[in-house]
């Protein structure tokens, strides 16, 4: 359920940016309460506090989802007031969202919705704008790769949703061109949209000053470390891993890929961990268990590769990250990661163990190459991506822009709904 965590509607902890955008003061509903995985989450968490920062004149209603840490990182906004959303079955998630979210936003009198997480509402009371990162509601089936049957329901359910969202829905927010193509495509949608990237996390860059060799990696110095830090999904395609080293063992024996899953991620994640130790591959592919954002600098400082098999992604942070620390990325020929990565990458396809093989031999046996490749992530990091800060104000504008518009709107359908009365009094 929803249940009101802080109504101070007049908070404020006295902090002006100085960049703060330079729109009158709005009544902003953010839902973030859909913002409970990996990529998600990261977007919320950033992205949150950056508008309380750059836009702090407004007065803020947050939704967000229980339990994750969102409370912490948006403490600082001022005039907010926050609800925080309880995880529940599928059914009670339609209850709330059918019903109870509403009513909750529509009490708030809200000049303007930025839904996050595909979670946009179907009968907004002011302009929306929704902000789509689940890729599963733009690919086919065929990226999904094993997922679980519940998985694939709450696909659908979240599908359905935004294509009944999408028609009351002002302006649509994509992380890509690619991903802006596709959702046209998929929802025939043909309102206005605006790219939207995604920056480094702060979080990462500040942990940037841990530059020491995390004691796990130890014991693997001297082999080719590829770094795959990633949540399990079955469209992140982790068993690559373990079909690449059963296949390839001999070839790739000093070669290990360091992951960060836990069992409790997913369904299947047990059984991708056992794989791992039925067929031997402890020394290969070497879990380290999920990482907080903060350790990532400590990893990607030593690491010789990011290693990304996935066969679906809305925008792909750790590429930017792996831009961001200079190191060289490998990963799968498709269209989501060319469009992120463009030179700075070496592809596979990520359906052929033979394919990821050759691409990792490429970059193990050409230094020269991997320092072309980090010279060009960075170059392309620096030149095509913003700062969180710097999303934020795109956004703050773009939401102004659109209360603006419906403003302008109203006052012309009032203007002429008064000529036409002037002209039908005799």
């Amino acid at each position: 359920m929803l249940n009101d965590r802080k109504a101070s509607g007049t908070e404020s902890n006295g902090k002006t940016s100085p960049h703060a955008a330079a729109s009158s003061p709005l009544r902003v509903c953010i839902l973030g309460h859909g913002l409970t995985s990996g990529g998600g989450r990261t977007v919320g968490k950033n992205l949150i506090p950056a508008l309380g920062r750059m836009a702090p004149q407004h007065e803020y209603l947050i939704t967000l989802p229980a339990g994750l840490g969102f409370e912490q990182v948006c403490r600082n906004i001022p005039h907010r007031q926050t609800c925080i959303y309880e995880r529940r079955g599928l059914f009670r998630r339609w209850f709330d969202e059918t019903f109870v979210l509403p009513k909750a936003v529509r009490a708030f009198r809200p000049d303007v919705i930025l839904a996050l997480a595909d979670r946009g509402l179907t009968d907004p009371p002011c302009p929306q704008a929704i902000l789509v990162h689940r890729a599963q509601l733009f690919y086919p089936p065929k990226h999904y790769a094993a997922d679980t049957w519940k998985n694939r329901t709450l696909f659908h359910y979240h599908a359905r949703h935004l294509r009944k969202a999408l028609r009351r829905t002002d302006l649509l927010l994509c992380q890509t061109p690619v991903g802006e193509r596709r959702l046209r495509q998929t929802y025939g949608y043909a309102g206005r949209t605006a790219v939207v990237p995604s920056p480094v996390s702060r979080f990462a860059i500040e942990g940037d000053v841990h530059l020491e060799m995390p004691p796990v990696l130890r014991p693997y110095a001297d082999c080719f470390r590829l770094f795959c830090p990633s949540f399990y999904y079955g469209h992140k395609n982790l068993e690559a891993a373990v079909e690449l080293f059963r296949r390839f063992r001999d070839e790739l024996r000093d070669v290990v890929v360091v992951m960060t899953v836990a069992p409790e991620q997913h369904r299947h994640a047990p059984r991708f961990l056992r794989a791992i130790r039925r067929f031997g591959l402890q020394d290969h592919v070497l879990n380290v268990g999920p990482l907080p954002q903060e350790h990532l600098a400590a990893y990607y400082r030593n690491v010789h590769a990011l290693f990304m098999p996935t066969l679906l992604e809305s925008f792909g942070l750790p590429y930017l990250e792996a831009m961001h620390f200079g190191v060289p990325i490998l990963t799968s020929d498709l269209d989501f990661a060319r469009e992120v990565c463009g030179d700075a990458a070496i592809y596979f396809d990520p359906w052929n163990p033979a394919s990821v093989k050759d691409a990792v031999l490429r970059l193990k046996q050409n230094p020269a190459l991997a320092e072309q490749l980090a010279a060009k992530g960075r170059a392309r990091l620096k030149t095509m991506f913003k700062s969180w800060d710097e999303v934020a104000r795109q956004v703050a504008d773009l939401l102004a822009e659109l209360v603006r518009t419906r403003k302008d709107q109203g006052a012309a359908c009032a203007a002429t709904s008064s000529h036409a009365g002037d002209a039908a009094t005799p």
